[in-house]
């Protein structure tokens, strides 16, 4: 079978329309038209219904068929072709997250030289998307952020590198930038800024909430951490985040709260993955023997 033949016709069920897909590839009309007539002398079968009884194409039962193995092939040529050229290149991938990853990155890339020209970052906000990304084998390799200390998953090798109190920020200008330490209760009052769902801080500050019994306060959500650090550095609203993600913010001021959630920061591998990519194997191997010979936690000053 024509991977081509194949790719157009997987075009084709898309557009309905041999004149759309042929300027998607810049070939002729005629050219579509014959690969679609090899694919049914091929497989001896119709696979699309050309009666102009409705004004658009329209695949037949069998087209339906090949149209869900053809996806599937493609993908799979798709990824064929991509490890292949990470394979000759020794490109080597990183999870990366421009938060927490950026705290450590800086520590580790003195360290990487021989793999600076080939290194590349999946960078992703959100360390539970991370989490699917590496477990599922997408992502090879990556720091994250977790509200439990270890992960039950015997695909993956956990490096404990940090680990945090959550704590509340507000502005300069907030009545509690005056208090070192408070309880919960002190600030039931008041307006929050948290990340919204989907991100591991929404988590742990939903959990908070509910342990203190804090339920009616007023929250706002955001999807960006500077989004909500510029917002509490110019209003009275509380943040409630980690250290690592506030760092060298001169607008805020730290206030510890008593018993507070934490963070816990790790790296992950997965076990199964790239195992036929020998450098990729070599650098995951280089990073856990950085991050066991920094020590646990990770001694970054």
């Amino acid at each position: 079978m024509n991977l081509k033949d194949l790719l157009y016709f997987n075009h084709l069920t898309h557009t309905l329309s041999f004149t759309a897909t042929a300027e998607h590839f810049y070939v002729s009309q005629p050219s579509i038209s014959m690969a679609i007539k090899r694919l049914e002398n091929e497989l001896d079968t119709i696979l699309i219904d050309r009666k102009r009884i409705h004004k658009k194409l329209s695949l037949t039962e069998t087209g339906d068929i090949l149209y869900r193995y053809s996806h599937q092939i493609l993908k799979s040529v798709e990824q064929a072709e991509e490890e292949i050229h990470d394979f000759k290149h020794q490109i080597v991938y990183f999870g990366f997250l421009p938060t927490i990853g950026g705290y450590f990155i800086s520590h580790l890339l003195p360290h990487l030289e021989k793999f600076s020209s080939s290194m590349k970052f999946i960078e992703e906000e959100s360390s539970d998307t991370m989490l699917e990304l590496v477990k599922t084998g997408k992502v090879p390799i990556a720091i994250i952020g977790s509200d439990e200390p270890t992960f039950n998953d015997n695909s993956l090798i956990q490096i404990p590198l940090k680990q945090e109190d959550m704590a509340l920020w507000v502005s300069k200008s907030n009545p509690l930038s005056t208090k070192k330490k408070i309880s919960p209760t002190v600030c039931k009052e008041d307006v929050f800024i948290s990340l919204e769902k989907g991100y591991m801080h929404h988590r742990i500050f939903d959990d908070w909430v509910r342990s203190h019994h804090l339920n009616s306060i007023q929250t706002i959500y955001t999807k960006e951490i500077q989004t909500a650090l510029s917002i509490t550095s110019s209003t009275n609203m509380i943040a409630f985040l980690s250290d690592i993600l506030v760092r060298d913010h001169s607008g805020l001021v730290k206030v510890e709260i008593d018993q507070p959630p934490q963070i816990y920061i790790s790296l992950i591998v997965n076990k199964h993955i790239h195992q036929s990519n020998t450098f990729q194997t070599t650098f995951n191997q280089k990073i856990i023997d950085l991050a066991q010979e920094f020590g646990k936690p990770f001694k970054v000053e």
